[in-house]
């Protein structure tokens, strides 16, 4: 690592975003403190924060700073942009399900700025140090938003469980990386290429780092065989925590992950690394799959569902190439779109949140809430990868990618498996339009916010499903420039 000079001129402007989510979470936590009148205020005041912050994407100048560990490009913006999308769907879903829970403070909106900027710093990290920054700053605002609502012993018990299995993580992923710089003498990505370059695939000490790193970074994939906390911690979070969660962490994960695959590139194709990916893609996705199947809960449905979903964007990882980091990046912001419109719907339905959100729980809710049956409707197609939706663009785009490198028998698996979620998936619009109500129905509740983020979910859905192309061009684009 180059540490001269390590602050270099335009260093404000290389982190702008991250300054203002800072400054913003610093605002909301000063407001809860000294001015808890202005509570209605912080929801506003956060989306005004990430709004901002997205706008600033276009002032920051491209180019490595901090010593050559910190890369602004074209790939990071269209990442940046996922993570505050995510953010913000969020925000907008949390605030009126907080001020029903009567938890609603500046603590919860501030911890969400700075996860995102976690999750920017990994995204743009050129040396694991950063990354592996980054990813604490971001598992630490986790493990408090999992556990946000406190008086609830579901919540305390996903925080613990993650908190738990996240420390294990974080240390498989710190072993790792120190057997990676043993091996390599750095942990700086381009430093590591070139050593790559001259090492041998059966370096013992480069298979023990990498089945660590692959772990540890599996752990916040929700990877199987790494998944069991997902459904757990997905049941017990806070509904609008869960969708984010369940979204980006994994594409900043993933975008890290695909920085050491491409430093590793000399390598892949005489080593065993890649047969270990599309075992772990192949697992995830018949898993996730299998045993949605049998879940009446609407939320640990969509977590192993979400398991399934993160198997279809590994097998992208098999052909390091743009293609492949334009099909992942495309994929995350559908998935953005699509699955915390799912989780934002669960999380109007004003119930007992000790207890579980079961298909019951939205029996006849086309009927009786048309705008929010509709819009689950539409999620759930997306999810199971439907014509006209951006799932069905994102699936192909996924699948086209493995066939071109060759990998067709994980292709044929993922769209198999992807067939079969088409059963629970719908299963939901089953209930939603053709199942009874039962005795003391659910009623869901929603406001302005809830409703313009259904409606952001829904019009995002079609657009990209519709007129792909300008998406898949920026993405294009933006790919070639991490991997010329």
């Amino acid at each position: 690592m180059n540490l001269t000079p390590l602050i270099e001129p335009g260093w404000v402007n290389a982190i702008l975003p991250e300054l203002i989510l800072c400054l913003g979470g610093m605002l909301l936590i000063l407001m809860a403190a000294f001015a808890p009148g202005l509570r209605e205020l912080v929801a506003p005041t956060a989306l005004i924060g990430f709004i901002l912050a997205a706008w600033a994407e276009n002032l920051v100048r491209a180019g490595n700073f901090f010593g050559g560990t910190y890369e602004i490009s074209g790939i990071t913006r269209v990442f940046d942009i996922t993570f505050l999308l995510a953010a913000m769907l969020a925000t907008l879903f949390a605030r009126e399900y907080l001020e029903r829970e009567n938890i609603e403070s500046g603590e919860f909106y501030a911890l969400l700025m700075w996860a995102t900027v976690g999750m920017m710093m990994m995204a743009k990290g050129l040396d694991l140090l950063v990354v592996i920054l980054g990813l604490e700053l971001l598992s630490i605002c986790i493990f408090v938003l999992v556990g946000y609502h406190r008086r609830i012993p579901i919540s305390n018990e996903a925080s613990l469980k993650y908190f738990l299995m996240g420390s294990f993580a974080t240390g498989f992923v710190l072993y790792g990386t120190a057997l990676f710089y043993g091996a390599t003498r750095s942990t700086n990505f381009e430093e590591m290429s070139r050593a790559f370059a001259t090492a041998s695939a059966t370096d013992p000490i480069l298979s023990i780092a990498f089945v660590l790193l692959m772990s540890g970074l599996g752990f916040k994939l929700a990877v199987a065989p790494f998944h069991s906390w997902a459904p757990d911690v997905y049941q017990g979070a806070p509904s609008p925590v869960a969708g984010w969660l369940s979204v980006a962490p994994k594409a900043a994960t993933l975008i890290a992950v695909i920085r050491l695959l491409a430093a590793m590139t000399p390598l892949l194709q005489h080593s065993i690394w890649l047969k270990m990916i599309a075992t772990l893609s192949i697992l995830s996705m018949i898993i996730g799959n299998a045993v949605a199947i049998a879940q009446r809960d609407l939320k640990r449905m969509l977590a192993y569902s979400g398991i399934a979903h993160v198997g279809y964007m590994m097998i992208a990882l098999l052909s390091v190439r743009d293609d492949a980091v334009a099909a992942i990046a495309v994929y995350t912001i559908t998935y953005a779109l699509m699955n915390i419109g799912a989780f934002g719907v669960v999380s109007m339905l004003a119930k007992n949140q000790n207890d579980p959100q079961t298909l019951d729980d939205i029996a006849g809710l086309g009927f009786r809430r048309p705008f929010y049956g509709l819009a689950l409707t539409v999620c759930m197609f997306s999810l199971s990868g439907l014509p006209p939706t951006a799932g069905f663009i994102a699936k192909f785009y996924i699948f086209k990618t493995a066939v071109d490198s060759g990998h067709l028998t994980v292709a044929l698996i993922g769209i198999l498996t992807s067939i079969v979620s088409v059963y629970y998936y719908l299963r939901v619009v089953y209930f939603l339009y053709m199942k009874e109500p039962p005795e003391g129905e659910i009623v869901p509740v929603g406001g302005v916010f809830a409703t313009g983020a259904l409606a952001i979910s829904i019009i995002g859905i079609f657009l990209i499903g519709i007129f792909p192309t300008p998406l898949l061009k920026i993405a294009g684009a933006a790919a070639r420039v991490l991997l010329p």
